[in-house]
Order: C-alpha cells, then sequence, then structure tokens
C-alpha cells in the first residue's frame, strides 16, 4: 500500500520554551522519536516534513521529501531552527493540497503544535473551496496539541481539527514524559497512522449492573448461542445460566454475538476477522469498524461540535521578551497616545498585556502637550501572577 504522509512540525519560536527543566522541541524530538518514527517509514510510504516559514500567506510553508530512513529522518528534524511566527492553518491548507496532487491509496497528515495560529484566519473562509472540501474526507489528520495553555487557543484548535474531520489530543505540560508516549501511542492507533494490530481494546472496565439470563434474553441474547460461542473458543468466560454476567462481559458477548449471528458473514471470515483483535473481545460497533476495502479494522474518530473562537492574545505566543514589550508600546500608543485631556491627566499610567501564563505591565510617565497625551516609556518593568488586580493612578 501507498501512503503519502505530511509530518508538520511547529518550528516557531515558543517551541524554545521549557516544561520543567527541558525545552520543549527537546521533548518533542523525543516523541518524533519513539513513537511517530515507527509508524513511518515503511515501504511504500511518501513521508513529506513541513514546516513554518513564518509568512501568514498560502503556499508559502517549506515542505521537504524524506528519505525513507528513520535515523535520517531524526536526523533532520534536530536541525530545525525555533524561530517563526505560526501561521499554522496556511501551513496545512499547503499539506492538504499537496496530497490532493499526490497518487497514493491513503493520505495521512500529522502535526505537532504548542499554540494557535497566529494568522487570525477563518477556518471556514480558508477552506471554502467545494473540491478542497470533497478530498479533505478522505485525508486523515491527528493533531496533537502540544503543551497548549489556553484555553481558547485549544478550543480553536480542536474546532480546526473536526472541521477536517480529523482527530487531536492534548499532550499536557503537567504531564510526564512517559504520559505523553502513552497518549500519543493510543491517538496514531485511533487514527490509522499505526498499521500494527491487534488493535487494544476499546474499554478495559464498564459500569453497570449485572444481569441474568432472562434480562439479557430480552435484550437478544440467547443463552445456547453464548454457550456455542464459549465452545468455538472466542467468548472468554463460559455461561452460567444461574448466574449472572457483570457488564464487561456482555459487551464481549454483544460485539460476538452481531458478527456471528447477525452479521450472515462465513465463519472462515469472522475468524480471520477476530485475529486482528485482542481476547478478551472487549470492542463495541460504536469504537471500531471493519472496512472492505482494505480487509482491516478501524477505530471510528469521533467530532464534537466546536465553535473557533477569537483570540487576540495569540499574537504574542511566539514573541521573544524584547518583541513582546515592543508590541505592548504600539498597543498603548494606538490606544492611548491621541487620548483628548482635559484639566486632569495621569501622572503616572500602568498598562497590562494579557498573556496566556501571566500579565507584563510596563510603566509610563506621561506630560501634557496640546491636549494630547505624550508618552515617555520607563525602564519599570513589572510581571503579575495571573489575574492581579491593576489600577490607574492620576
Amino acid at each position: 500500500m501507498k501512503r503519502y504522509i505530511e509530518v508538520v512540525y511547529d518550528n516557531s519560536l515558543s517551541m524554545n520554551g521549557s516544561i520543567g527543566t527541558r525545552p520543549k522541541y527537546e521533548i518533542a524530538r523525543d516523541l518524533f522519536e519513539k513513537e511517530i518514527l515507527p509508524t513511518i517509514g515503511f515501504q511504500g510510504d511518501h513521508v513529506v516534513l513541513r514546516y513554518f516559514n513564518g509568512i501568514c500567506a498560502k503556499s508559502n510553508s517549506i515542505a521537504e521529501v524524506l528519505p525513507n530512513n528513520r535515523a535520517e529522518m531524526l536526523a533532520r528534524i534536530k536541525t530545525l531552527e525555533h524561530n517563526q511566527l505560526t501561521p499554522l492553518l496556511y501551513t496545512i491548507y499547503d499539506s492538504i493540497q499537496a496530497c490532493r496532487t499526490a497518487v497514493a491509496d491513503e493520505y495521512l497528515i500529522f502535526v505537532l503544535t504548542d499554540g494557535d495560529d497566529t494568522c487570525t484566519v477563518e477556518i471556514k473562509k480558508l477552506f471554502d473551496d467545494a473540491s478542497l472540501k470533497s478530498f479533505i474526507s478522505i485525508c486523515k489528520v491527528l493533531l496533537v496539541q502540544f503543551a497548549v495553555e489556553s484555553n481558547i487557543s485549544r478550543n480553536n484548535l480542536t474546532s480546526f481539527t473536526n472541521y477536517l474531520g480529523g482527530q487531536t489530543i492534548f499532550l499536557d505540560s503537567s504531564d510526564s514524559t512517559t504520559a505523553m508516549r502513552k497518549k500519543l501511542k493510543t491517538a496514531l492507533k485511533v487514527s490509522g497512522f499505526n498499521k500494527k494490530l491487534p488493535l487494544d481494546p476499546c474499554f478495559t472496565s464498564l459500569a453497570g449492573p449485572d444481569k441474568n439470563w432472562e434480562e439479557l434474553h430480552q435484550i437478544g441474547f440467547d443463552f445456547h448461542q453464548a454457550t456455542l460461542l464459549f465452545q468455538k473458543n472466542l467468548l472468554t468466560w463460559e455461561p452460567d445460566y444461574n448466574s449472572t454476567v457483570n457488564a464487561l462481559d456482555v459487551a464481549e458477548l454483544k460485539f460476538l454475538h452481531a458478527l456471528f449471528f447477525v452479521s450472515g458473514l462465513p465463519e472462515d471470515l469472522i475468524k480471520t476477522m477476530l485475529k486482528q483483535l485482542k481476547k478478551p473481545y472487549h470492542y463495541s460497533y460504536e469504537c471500531i469498524f471493519w472496512d472492505f476495502s482494505v480487509a482491516r479494522w478501524r477505530y471510528f474518530v469521533h467530532q464534537n461540535e466546536v465553535q473557533q473562537l477569537p483570540n487576540p492574545e495569540v499574537q504574542f505566543q511566539d514573541l521573544a521578551k524584547d518583541q513582546f514589550q515592543a508590541v505592548a508600546e504600539d498597543r498603548f500608543d494606538d490606544q492611548f497616545l491621541n487620548t483628548r485631556v482635559a484639566e486632569d491627566y495621569y501622572e503616572d499610567l500602568e498598562y497590562v498585556v494579557k498573556t496566556d501564563s501571566s500579565n507584563m505591565i510596563i510603566s509610563y510617565q506621561l506630560d501634557v502637550y496640546q491636549d494630547t497625551l505624550k508618552v515617555k516609556k520607563s525602564k519599570k518593568i513589572k510581571i503579575l501572577r495571573k489575574d492581579d488586580i491593576v489600577v490607574f493612578r492620576k
């Protein structure tokens, strides 16, 4: 099978931030090496590395075809510098357009980012082309939200992934590396990146009361059919008419019963299908489905309705400290420089610019000059805790 795979890597300035004592980009590289690399680079894979060029426009991301050699792929990732803004939506738009021109049996887009799009582009306006939207449905997208702290950014990245019919996961800054790897490993299986079989069970425990056989019969499960499944070495527990059945065992019975007695499929095919799953068969048809086009089980990717929200603070996520201060000054000037002043005026004014993690205050000395505020920046800079109250002083 030929697979066309785009790896969209976040090389923005914010990836230089830290989680604990380690830079974010260093942890991201570890995740790439330990979890992503083993799922790509197979015979027939065409892997493209795509990263930000810092320009808010289509067709401006940078794409490189990677050699189908995992060691060389990792070496290239390690040479990337993290010094750009985050034109995320335009970059993924470029990935989808590249998928459209590629000849493959399967199209996969993997995205790792630590923040929202900084170009303030609207999802629906960018992806409103009918032919593009029809192609999106055959592209599998997995977006990893890596240490994204802002709730608005999380919402918007989730909204974007849902619009593409893809899957998103959250790797929190409070997660250990082991926990991040576990989450990513599961997501790679669910999204279809990881082709390894058998699939993991849909659940390991289920809440609910035990049922007796009279109750099971009322919902369509025959005791003799259950016994037959056990005799075929499929049902992993032996039915006993005088004993109740717990919720997890009921789920296994429901899954196997539908496959053997409802589907109408030949028994030899069913046994072949079950080789791709693990015993006990704790699966459900709301969780997995059989894809006849490739003769394998796949997970459903469930979507939630999420709306994109305005995120004005995102413009600060990829700025260094000196750049952040300069932008803050520009915003101060735009808002206050031409404010008309009557008899009273401010001798000191502290202006707050909110970020995701803290509030930075820049103090100014103000003079009256022709009824306008003339701004002179002082050297005093304070860092406040989030939600601190700031008072304007006359």
